[in-house]
């Protein structure tokens, strides 16, 4: 597994943080947006995730959970701006590269998102122990309101939810009424993650929303409407 670590991220709604990017197998057979709609396949981001691993760019899964653990405490971080997890042989997130990770990160306030289905029992158990160990917080990506609150019933993890780019800013709940935040980096236009830092809260009751965005946000948005 090839991951490249960019110490100063160069996307301004990320702000200058370190940002790193996990090759395009990581992805899950599940994850709805692969090789489709998702926005890092686009574009300069596009250009760079393309070339990570097969002896093009990044370094190994090792090297890379060595340098997290050499951050100063306190940290901020993304993890993941495209890419998701290492996989087992049978598409599961392997548990002992991601709980490598986990153990690097425990002194840093990093944060990811991940596409793997929390409703397997293996995924799950990863993604709680994950969370537990703190540092690194992974939220749940969820693509529809009901898929959202049933991530949510799980109480592993926070949970994010893509929505049609023309959905409403304010005034958000799920079925179930838990509060909709639409990822402010969106409607403020000064705001970036660096000074918001609200995927980075494990323990938050709302859920963060991020509005299609992207050169495939009219067609995801449509997906997304149906």
């Amino acid at each position: 597994m090839w991951v490249t670590l960019n110490m100063r991220s160069k996307n301004r709604k990320v702000g200058k943080i370190p940002v790193s990017t996990t090759e395009k197998d990581s992805c899950p057979v599940e994850c709805p947006l692969k090789d489709t709609d998702c926005y890092a396949r686009f574009g300069p981001l596009g250009m760079h995730w393309s070339k990570i691993g097969k002896g093009k760019r990044g370094s190994n899964w090792t090297a890379f959970c060595k340098r997290i653990g050499q951050f100063v405490a306190g940290q901020l971080w993304r993890h993941n701006q495209a890419g998701d997890f290492p996989q087992t042989k049978k598409g599961l997130i392997n548990k002992f590269k991601s709980m490598q990770l986990a153990r690097a990160a425990k002194h840093t306030l990093g944060w990811t998102y991940t596409h793997y289905n929390p409703l397997n029992s293996h995924n799950q158990g990863v993604i709680r122990e994950m969370n537990k160990l703190g540092g690194l917080v992974v939220n749940l990506s969820a693509d529809s309101l009901a898929e959202a609150d049933q991530y949510a019933a799980l109480n592993i993890g926070p949970v994010v939810v893509t929505l049609p780019k023309d959905n409403p800013t304010r005034g958000n709940q799920t079925p179930n009424g838990l509060t909709i935040v639409i990822c402010p980096a969106q409607t403020q236009e000064t705001m970036t993650c660096e000074q918001c830092r609200l995927c980075q809260v494990r323990d938050r009751k709302s859920i963060v929303g991020f509005l299609a965005h992207g050169t495939a946000q009219n067609r995801l948005s449509l997906k997304l409407e149906g």
